[in-house]
């Protein structure tokens, strides 16, 4: 063996995704790729002797939605990558829902410039539902056409799980399009005989679990089980214990969405192995699900391994506990030391596919008035009911007073008004409705990130403040707003699809604080009010949710009326 010359040696305490061994070891590079592992010590162009420091293949997350970040792919890598993120399997379906194919190929050109390994999952639900108005659309020619490329992996979350159930024939189509690809699933609290049909369709995997019998069930049918440990929606805590009575074989981490502030404060992968530890994970197994078992999951041989044959990505941790970062290797080459990215931030793409994209007229207080017939003084409403840190909501049923033919919201009760604009095609369409959890007293937030179809999605106490919220994203061409009054306190544009900003991940991340701040002024309640506000237009997550047509009973996938006789 010492007659073999590396381009590269490390020499620290390797941990072992195979055996779950550690063991002080010598790792040799060439030419990007893993030579050898052992004892011996050899010839190498650079040494790199860690001491008593581990060595980790570096991690990969399986299922991200890169625009939730709120920065584009590049500026995602140059937040990840120090955190000991090589790899990311991104599904683009926000993008997607707004401007179609163009802005897939947005997301893969502006990921090419960088070291991170972006794949890509075909959106299967744009739109995800016939309830709401999505940009685009993603139909089997547009899924044939993506399929040529080689960084697309297979088919994304089949959100429509009751369509699967159901044997609709567009949903079961682009399933059977994808056979013999990967097939990630969507399936929030779905069981027994409907989990069944759902399985044997060819769905793979589920991230939406949030329960550990759920789970369980889950894998007892041969499914991938994504853990969520994301910005908004927080799954570790309940779903850790799957893995000591169930070993991690089929179990994977991933974040799903991750703000750009939440990326800087607490890092990205790195945090989840944090927060599996504290969960009593054992952390060999920990790192074995940000690592080896998301690569065996996508086919992805080169990855997910310090091992000979395997790619170059390694990460330094000084321990396996916190899991800090080090250094950061990606094809043998050092592409983050000690927190700080090495390579250059590209500019933004000058892509005018992804410009422009709110089209909606100058609106007024009167647009968002709820009007009500009867000559009753109050009515009784469905309310959509906000869980914190969770992305499923609960149904409510709530009296709200009726005056001069309006239905009004109950601010001492924290039940706000909550409307969806419709901003793709300009057709006016205003859904309206009623929340309560966001705590606000005052004020309203508005933002063009409302999963999946991105509409316009607002919340506050009064018309005229909502109306101002809205009016503002229509100015800035989208993105988030907090308006206190006739004042806006706080926003930040997002020009790239309503979507992404076209600056850095720190300014992104100081405005997320900002206005996340403003919101706790106001008297919101929530950590993430943004990201959960976000979500509350999304209507295949249970259980009331609220898009550009209305009110949606998830479980039921129908509008419902807002005023219960």
């Amino acid at each position: 063996m010492s007659s073999i010359e590396a381009d590269l040696l490390i020499h620290g305490n390797l941990v072992n995704v195979y055996s779950g061994s550690i063991s002080e070891s010598y790792v040799a590079v060439k030419d990007g790729t893993i030579t050898y592992i052992g004892g011996r010590r050899f010839k190498a162009r650079e040494e790199l002797d860690v001491g008593s420091k581990f060595i980790l293949p570096a991690y990969i997350d399986g299922h991200v939605h890169i625009e939730s970040s709120l920065v584009t792919p590049s500026q995602f890598a140059a937040a990840v990558i120090p955190h000991g993120t090589c790899c990311v399997v991104a599904d683009p379906h926000e993008i997607a829902n707004v401007c179609g194919v163009d802005g897939i190929r947005f997301m893969m050109k502006d990921a090419s410039r960088t070291p991170l390994k972006v794949y890509f999952m075909i959106p299967s639900c744009v739109p995800s539902t016939s309830l709401e108005t999505s940009g685009a659309k993603i139909g089997l020619e547009e899924i044939e056409e993506l399929k040529k490329d080689e960084r697309i992996l297979g088919l994304g979350e089949v959100m429509n799980f009751p369509g699967v159930i159901e044997g609709d024939e567009e949903v079961i189509a682009k399933i059977k399009a994808c056979e013999g690809m990967i097939i990630d699933g969507h399936a929030p609290g779905l069981r027994g005989e409907d989990l069944c049909k759902y399985v044997a369709a060819g769905v793979m995997s589920d991230h939406e679990s949030v329960t550990a019998e759920e789970a369980i069930e889950k894998l007892s049918l041969g499914m991938w089980i994504m853990i969520r440990e994301g910005s908004s929606a927080k799954n570790l805590a309940d779903l850790a214990g799957i893995v000591s009575k169930n070993c991690p074989e089929r179990v994977m981490f991933v974040t799903d969405d991750r703000h750009a502030d939440d990326l800087l404060a607490e890092g990205h992968m790195d945090h989840v192995l944090r927060r599996a530890v504290e969960e009593g994970i054992d952390p060999i197994d920990a790192v074995r699900m940000a690592t080896v078992k998301p690569a065996e999951y996508f086919g992805l041989r080169r990855l997910g391994a310090v091992a000979p044959g395997k790619s170059a990505d390694i990460v330094v941790a000084e321990d396996l506990k916190d899991f800090q970062a080090d250094i950061v290797l990606i094809n043998g080459e050092v592409a983050a030391r000690k927190g700080e990215y090495l390579s250059r931030v590209e500019s933004p793409l000058a892509d005018r596919a992804v410009k422009e994209t709110v089209h909606v007229s100058e609106l007024s207080p009167e647009d968002f008035r709820l009007s009500y017939t009867g000559m009753e003084e109050s009515v009784k409403v469905p309310v959509i009911k906000v869980l914190p840190d969770q992305i499923v909501t609960e149904k409510t049923l709530c009296e709200l007073p009726v005056k001069d033919g309006e239905v009004l919201p109950s601010l001492e009760r924290d039940i706000l008004k909550i409307c969806v604009i419709e901003r793709h095609h300009g057709t006016g369409r205003i859904g309206k409705g009623f929340i309560h959890g966001f705590g606000l007293r005052r004020g309203a937030l508005a933002s063009t990130v409302a999963h999946d179809s991105h509409n316009i999605v607002t919340v506050g106490v009064s018309d005229y403040e909502i109306c101002r919220a809205a009016n503002r994203i229509r100015e800035i061409n989208g993105g988030l707003v907090a308006v206190d009054g006739g004042e806006v306190k706080c926003e930040l544009p997002l020009p790239i699809g309503g979507l992404m900003s076209d600056k850095g991940v720190k300014f992104v991340a100081e405005r997320m604080e900002a206005l996340n701040r403003s919101a706790a002024e106001m008297g919101c309640r929530l950590r993430s009010p943004f990201m959960t506000l976000s979500f509350m237009a999304l209507p295949v997550i249970p259980k009331l949710k609220i898009t550009d047509m209305g009110l949606v009973d998830v479980e039921k996938m129908k509008i419902i009326d807002l005023f219960i006789k």
